[in-house]
């Protein structure tokens, strides 16, 4: 991935080079344009002066013309002497810088009056004269003396003076009216052109130098965009390489360092909405960790002290429904083990005192047995004293009357233990329901806390001994309700025996009543009531053996609710451990 200072020099050199390139084009075409307007103004006033040369070149030996002529009419020369000399004169001419420029003379006719280059060819006729496009020289300048201005310029083809040489030449003439005389001048085109290539190749050069210069302007800038671009470009990434370094701890949860960068550009601002966003992570999360530790310490009064905002309010929403969820249900759990260990409590006092109640019954019932003993070997004596075995059937009725009203009272516990073992199987089921709701309470707290991540570990743990709570609490109940039950069948087969007691008991007292009328016949009937003795003797064992089998049952069940009370003082514990509200 390309950095952003290598990008920032990238299209900074790029923007660079581009402007530089327009820059220089532009700059060598305008150049370019200016040295071919110059070398295009230079040709037309080079030309321009040229043709300006000329004719005052050929004006001034109509001048000279002129004053000789004067000197004609002034009768200092003859018209021959004047003419020979004006022939001279003009013949002795040369202009230019190299004295090439010359003066030639011809007539109206057509005659060539003098040529310093081609003297052989004076006096000929040259109407005829043409160069190799054709054109009539002579002619042509004739035309030209014959407009209004009796002056002009022609061109045409023309031997140099080499003799060898042809090139185009333009010429200018001037009609001397008194001689009748047209003087005439010229120069070479391809001179001036020499002249015109020359100022051209000065220009030429003048241009490669500019060009070289522009050149290397050309890269001193784009040298010294680089130099800038890296210069600016390390001024724009510092600031964003430490952004850069915040982002990067803030990714791995690193709010140790702050920017703190002073400038007021973008960047300081980018910087200080970073810092604040880092502060305000640092308070939401030292804010979240306490009350956590504060929950996994088993402190559930407490409350958030930092203002949440934007999408955290949703997180501060679900600490409170937590943090009230987790209250409600402890105390709930609490009130709960308050009422089993109070119900636990009622039922093993119950016991308690139908396990005294069956262990006396059980003592009379020994005592009963041991009086019927007696009562045998004074029914085998009766016939010595009907008077004292009336007595000892009437104490015998008095303590089997006692019997039906213990076995009474054994009725009335046993229903009264089987009332209380239904309560205590309703207890149970609410233990059972508060359990299950519980569990199902951790068992979402730990998603909550798998959601939270490493910040909900230590909720994690509480929602786990929450669970682990509840299974126990579970589990008791569980084996609680099978105790009872059992103790339940337990005091139905008691309550069973007590009714089969009780039948036997009315049926000691109907015997005994017989007793009481057959007491006068007791010498007669001794035998008959050695043997019903001897039953009754018998089913009186039976019923202490019974009554002994109850008193075994009442202590285990009376032993099982201290139990379950142990189980439910050991819950209130375990609960109170937690603070809350």
């Amino acid at each position: 991935m390309r950095s952003v200072k290598a990008l920032l020099i990238l299209v900074n050199v790029i923007i660079v080079t581009i402007a530089v390139s327009i820059i220089g084009l532009t700059a060598r075409d305008r150049m370019k344009n200016q040295i071919q307007t110059s070398l295009e103004t230079y040709k037309s006033i080079l030309y321009s002066g040229y043709d300006e040369v000329v004719e005052y070149q050929v004006q001034n030996v109509i001048s000279l013309l002129e004053g000789i002529y004067e000197r004609q009419l002034s009768g200092e020369w003859t018209e021959e002497e004047a003419k020979k000399e004006a022939i001279t004169c003009v013949k002795t001419l040369r202009y230019d810088k190299d004295k090439s420029g010359y003066f030639w003379i011809d007539d109206t006719n057509y005659v060539l009056i003098a040529h310093p280059i081609l003297p052989e060819q004076e006096g000929s006729n040259r109407y005829e004269l043409e160069d190799q496009n054709g054109v009539k020289i002579i002619q042509a300048i004739m035309q030209t003396i014959q407009s209004a201005e009796k002056s002009g310029f022609n061109e045409f083809y023309y031997t140099k003076a080499d003799g060898v040489t042809v090139a185009p030449k333009r010429s200018y003439s001037m009609l001397f009216e008194p001689w009748g005389w047209i003087i005439s001048t010229g120069v070479y085109i391809d001179d001036v052109e020499q002249v015109y290539m020359e100022r051209k190749a000065e220009l030429d050069k003048e241009l490669r130098w500019q060009l070289q210069m522009t050149n290397l302007c050309m890269a001193g800038t784009l040298l010294g965009s680089i130099i800038t671009s890296m210069i600016f470009a390390q001024f724009v990434t510092k600031p964003l390489k430490k952004i850069q370094n915040l982002a990067e701890r803030m990714a791995k949860c690193d709010f140790s360092q702050s920017l703190n960068m002073k400038s007021k550009n973008e960047f300081g601002q980018t910087a200080v909405k970073l810092d604040y966003a880092q502060d305000k992570l640092k308070s939401y999360i030292q804010d979240m960790s306490q009350q956590l530790q504060a929950m996994a310490n088993g402190n559930f009064t407490v409350s958030s002290n930092t203002a949440y905002v934007g999408e955290f309010e949703e997180v501060q929403t679900s600490l409170e429904i937590i943090t009230s969820s987790m209250n409600q249900t402890l105390l709930q759990i609490n009130q709960a083990a308050e009422q089993v260990s109070f119900g636990a409590e009622q039922v093993s006092d119950g016991f308690q005192q139908l396990a005294s109640a069956t262990v006396e019954q059980a003592a009379s019932v020994q005592d009963v047995a041991e009086r019927m003993g007696s009562i045998s070997d004074q029914a085998q004596q009766n016939s010595k004293s009907a008077e004292q075995a009336r007595d000892c059937a009437t104490q015998t009725r008095q303590y089997i009357d006692t019997g039906m009203q213990k076995m009474e009272e054994l009725i009335v516990a046993i229903r009264d233990i089987s009332t209380a073992s239904d309560s205590i199987e309703k207890i149970i089921k609410n233990i059972d329901d508060i359990a299950f709701q519980t569990n199902l309470l951790a068992l979402n707290a730990t998603v909550e806390a798998a959601r939270a991540g490493e910040a909900g570990k230590g909720f994690s743990v509480v929602a786990d001994e929450v669970r682990r709570l509840a299974q126990k609490s579970g589990e008791s109940a569980d084996t609680t309700q099978e105790l009872i039950e059992n103790c339940l069948q337990a005091v139905r087969k008691g309550n069973q025996i007590a009714k089969d007691t009780a039948e036997a008991l009315t049926a000691i007292v109907d015997e005994n009543k017989v007793v009481q009328k057959l007491t006068t016949e007791i010498t007669k009937d001794s035998q008959e009531q050695a043997e019903d003795s001897a039953y009754i003797n018998q089913q009186i064992m039976a019923i202490a053996t019974v009554t002994q089998t109850n008193a075994a049952t009442v202590q285990d069940s009376a032993l099982s609710s201290q139990e379950l009370r142990k189980q439910a003082e050991k819950m209130k514990t375990l609960v109170e451990q937690f603070q809350l509200k």
